[in-house]
């Protein structure tokens, strides 16, 4: 009954409780799926040798080893700072990690780091007093993936020279529903995709910039679809 209570007079506290101008922070935590593992691995075999490789085998050209032994899905991780303009559209930066199996041997992960606007559809059509927002977001990151190696069965380390790796560019896009409890604090649901458009994949990701990269030709695809859920501190500026 007391968190009832606790919740209810946040909820009276709420009025004009909406996206405004202002500085905002986001803390995301949620989970990310890998998608169009399958056009990767064809994609990456054509540019670099035989997809058909087994978790076992080191061979540079084995495309398997990165896309089918070493892409998990796991949790995500984010933190966005950004300003808000007249609460219409938003212009932040973030980042992002989904690391994977970090106290094990075979550990890896994807860390994304960029810019991204969001737009605020409602300000003007939905009345003010309103506790909740919607928003949709678009922008652009670097991101870099890189796994410590695969280990075969019966062993505790992996295989030498088997951590494989990408990096490039991500387009991302979404969308973010909210609940204002008060007017400096919202609770949100973010559905996102990060499109992958690789530059480089990594056949040693530990000795990367010492000759363990080749350059790709083309885009070998391949996405993440992330659910977070998130909490977002409003700074609204100092009156003049």
């Amino acid at each position: 009954m007391r968190r009832v209570a606790v919740l209810l007079i946040l909820l009276a506290a709420a009025s004009s409780a909406r996206a405004s101008e202002g500085v905002y922070l986001t803390l995301d935590g949620g989970y990310a799926l890998w998608n169009g593992k399958s056009t990767m691995k064809s994609r990456l075999a054509t540019q670099v040798g035989d997809g058909a490789g087994a978790c076992g085998t080191t061979g540079a050209g084995n495309a398997t080893l990165l896309v089918d032994c070493q892409l998990k899905d796991s949790g995500l991780f984010g933190l966005h700072l950004g300003y808000n303009i007249g609460g219409h559209v938003g212009i932040e930066g973030g980042i992002a990690v989904v690391p994977w199996s970090l106290f094990a041997n075979d550990r890896g992960g994807v860390g994304l780091m960029g810019l991204a606007v969001r737009w605020f559809p409602l300000q003007g059509l939905v009345k003010p007093t309103r506790m909740f927002d919607f928003s949709l977001l678009g922008g652009m990151d670097y991101f870099l993936m890189g796994a410590n190696g695969t280990i075969p069965a019966g062993q505790s380390d992996p295989l030498p020279n088997s951590g494989r790796g990408l990096d490039g560019m991500a387009f991302e896009f979404g969308a973010t529903f909210e609940l204002y409890p008060a007017r400096w604090i919202s609770l949100g649901l973010t559905p996102r995709l990060y499109a992958l458009h690789a530059l480089r994949y990594f056949t040693d990701y530990n000795n990367r910039d010492k000759g363990g990269q080749i350059p790709l030709d083309g885009n070998i695809g391949g996405n993440l679809l992330s659910l977070a859920l998130s909490v977002t501190f409003h700074f609204e500026p100092l009156p003049e």
